[in-house]
Protein backbone atom coordinates (compact mmCIF):
# COMPACT_ATOMS: atom_id res chain seq x y z
CA UNK A 1 0.00 0.00 0.00
CA UNK A 2 2.88 2.45 0.78
CA UNK A 3 5.68 1.31 -1.22
CA UNK A 4 8.08 4.01 -1.90
CA UNK A 5 11.74 4.06 -2.77
CA UNK A 6 14.58 5.43 -1.34
CA UNK A 7 14.74 8.49 -3.38
CA UNK A 8 11.26 8.75 -2.84
CA UNK A 9 11.71 8.87 1.13
CA UNK A 10 14.81 11.12 0.88
CA UNK A 11 12.96 13.54 -1.13
CA UNK A 12 10.11 13.58 1.55
CA UNK A 13 12.82 14.26 4.25
CA UNK A 14 14.51 17.20 2.65
CA UNK A 15 10.78 18.37 1.62
CA UNK A 16 9.53 18.50 5.49
CA UNK A 17 12.93 20.25 6.49
CA UNK A 18 11.91 22.95 3.48
CA UNK A 19 8.65 23.45 4.96
CA UNK A 20 9.79 24.04 8.28
CA UNK A 21 9.83 27.83 9.47
CA UNK A 22 9.14 29.77 6.57
CA UNK A 23 6.09 27.92 5.33
CA UNK A 24 4.98 25.49 8.27
CA UNK A 25 5.77 24.94 11.76
CA UNK A 26 6.91 21.25 12.95
CA UNK A 27 3.66 19.13 13.22
CA UNK A 28 2.46 20.48 10.02
CA UNK A 29 5.63 20.59 8.27
CA UNK A 30 5.65 16.15 9.29
CA UNK A 31 2.23 15.93 8.24
CA UNK A 32 2.09 17.57 5.21
CA UNK A 33 5.51 15.84 3.47
CA UNK A 34 4.57 12.52 5.06
CA UNK A 35 1.18 12.59 3.15
CA UNK A 36 2.47 14.21 0.17
CA UNK A 37 5.09 11.44 -0.12
CA UNK A 38 2.55 8.82 0.17
CA UNK A 39 0.20 11.23 -2.97
CA UNK A 40 -2.54 11.55 -0.41
CA UNK A 41 -4.42 14.76 0.61
CA UNK A 42 -2.61 17.10 3.16
CA UNK A 43 -3.99 20.44 3.76
CA UNK A 44 -6.66 18.83 6.07
CA UNK A 45 -4.26 17.06 7.90
CA UNK A 46 -2.01 20.90 8.22
CA UNK A 47 -4.91 22.42 9.13
CA UNK A 48 -5.62 19.65 12.08
CA UNK A 49 -1.62 19.60 13.00
CA UNK A 50 -1.87 23.69 13.35
CA UNK A 51 -3.08 23.94 17.33
CA UNK A 52 -0.05 21.16 18.06
CA UNK A 53 3.25 23.82 17.03
CA UNK A 54 5.46 24.20 19.56
CA UNK A 55 4.40 21.80 22.18
CA UNK A 56 0.57 22.26 22.03
CA UNK A 57 0.22 26.37 21.09
CA UNK A 58 3.48 27.33 20.90
CA UNK A 59 3.47 26.90 24.96
CA UNK A 60 6.57 24.65 24.41
CA UNK A 61 5.36 22.82 27.21
CA UNK A 62 4.10 19.56 25.82
CA UNK A 63 4.94 16.62 23.72
CA UNK A 64 6.85 17.94 20.44
CA UNK A 65 4.76 18.95 17.51
CA UNK A 66 7.24 17.26 15.13
CA UNK A 67 5.69 13.73 17.00
CA UNK A 68 2.58 15.34 16.83
CA UNK A 69 2.03 16.01 13.18
CA UNK A 70 3.44 12.35 12.76
CA UNK A 71 0.60 10.60 15.07
CA UNK A 72 -1.26 13.43 12.83
CA UNK A 73 -0.55 11.74 10.12
CA UNK A 74 -0.98 7.99 10.93
CA UNK A 75 -4.44 9.46 12.17
CA UNK A 76 -5.04 10.43 8.77
CA UNK A 77 -4.05 7.49 7.09
CA UNK A 78 -5.34 5.08 9.28
CA UNK A 79 -7.56 6.61 11.65
CA UNK A 80 -11.07 4.89 12.31
CA UNK A 81 -14.60 6.60 11.00
CA UNK A 82 -16.71 4.41 12.48
CA UNK A 83 -17.90 4.40 16.36
CA UNK A 84 -16.54 1.50 17.72
CA UNK A 85 -13.97 0.52 15.25
CA UNK A 86 -10.99 -0.99 15.88
CA UNK A 87 -8.27 0.95 15.88
CA UNK A 88 -5.19 -1.47 17.01
CA UNK A 89 -3.48 -0.55 13.45
CA UNK A 90 -3.26 2.94 14.41
CA UNK A 91 -2.29 2.12 18.26
CA UNK A 92 0.49 0.28 17.05
CA UNK A 93 1.79 2.39 14.65
CA UNK A 94 1.86 5.13 17.27
CA UNK A 95 3.75 3.65 20.03
CA UNK A 96 6.23 2.65 17.39
CA UNK A 97 6.89 6.18 16.51
CA UNK A 98 6.90 7.66 19.57
CA UNK A 99 9.07 4.43 20.97
CA UNK A 100 11.87 5.01 18.02
CA UNK A 101 11.28 9.13 18.71
CA UNK A 102 12.83 8.58 22.13
CA UNK A 103 14.96 6.16 21.56
CA UNK A 104 16.43 8.67 18.57
CA UNK A 105 16.03 12.26 20.36
CA UNK A 106 15.83 11.23 24.24
CA UNK A 107 12.45 12.98 25.02
CA UNK A 108 9.17 13.35 23.93
CA UNK A 109 8.61 16.92 25.48
CA UNK A 110 9.14 20.14 23.70
CA UNK A 111 10.52 22.20 26.74
CA UNK A 112 13.08 19.34 27.26
CA UNK A 113 14.09 18.84 23.62
CA UNK A 114 14.57 22.91 23.14
CA UNK A 115 16.57 23.06 26.62
CA UNK A 116 18.93 20.65 25.12
CA UNK A 117 19.44 22.83 22.21
CA UNK A 118 19.91 26.34 23.26
CA UNK A 119 18.75 29.33 21.91
CA UNK A 120 20.81 30.16 19.34
CA UNK A 121 20.66 26.36 17.59
CA UNK A 122 16.93 25.48 17.92
CA UNK A 123 15.81 26.37 14.72
CA UNK A 124 18.67 24.37 13.04
CA UNK A 125 17.68 21.62 15.76
CA UNK A 126 14.13 21.61 15.47
CA UNK A 127 14.29 21.16 11.63
CA UNK A 128 16.64 18.06 12.12
CA UNK A 129 13.49 16.48 14.73
CA UNK A 130 11.33 17.57 11.63
CA UNK A 131 13.52 15.75 9.01
CA UNK A 132 14.20 12.41 11.59
CA UNK A 133 10.64 12.32 12.46
CA UNK A 134 9.66 12.30 8.67
CA UNK A 135 12.15 9.72 8.04
CA UNK A 136 10.98 7.69 11.19
CA UNK A 137 7.77 7.38 9.96
CA UNK A 138 8.48 6.62 6.63
CA UNK A 139 10.53 3.80 8.03
CA UNK A 140 7.55 2.48 9.75
CA UNK A 141 4.79 2.87 7.73
CA UNK A 142 7.02 1.12 5.16
CA UNK A 143 7.29 -1.68 7.75
CA UNK A 144 3.43 -2.38 7.69
CA UNK A 145 3.06 -1.87 4.47
CA UNK A 146 5.26 -5.32 3.65
CA UNK A 147 3.63 -6.76 6.47
CA UNK A 148 6.36 -6.72 9.28
CA UNK A 149 5.37 -6.57 12.81
CA UNK A 150 5.32 -2.47 13.12
CA UNK A 151 5.64 -2.79 17.00
CA UNK A 152 9.37 -3.46 18.25
CA UNK A 153 9.09 -1.98 21.28
CA UNK A 154 8.38 -3.47 24.94
CA UNK A 155 5.16 -1.68 26.08
CA UNK A 156 5.56 -3.32 29.68
CA UNK A 157 9.49 -1.90 29.13
CA UNK A 158 7.90 1.87 27.92
CA UNK A 159 9.24 4.53 30.02
CA UNK A 160 6.20 6.92 29.77
CA UNK A 161 8.40 9.80 31.78
CA UNK A 162 10.04 10.68 28.65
Amino acid sequence: MFMMTDTTKEVAVNRSGDLFGPERHCAEAVAVAVLEALDRESQQAAAHATPFGGGFGRTFCEACGALSGGLIAIGHLHGRLDPGGDWDLPAELAAELRHRFVKEFGAVQCSVLRERFGQEAQMDECRKLVMGTTQLLLEILGKESSGENAMDCDRAACSCGS
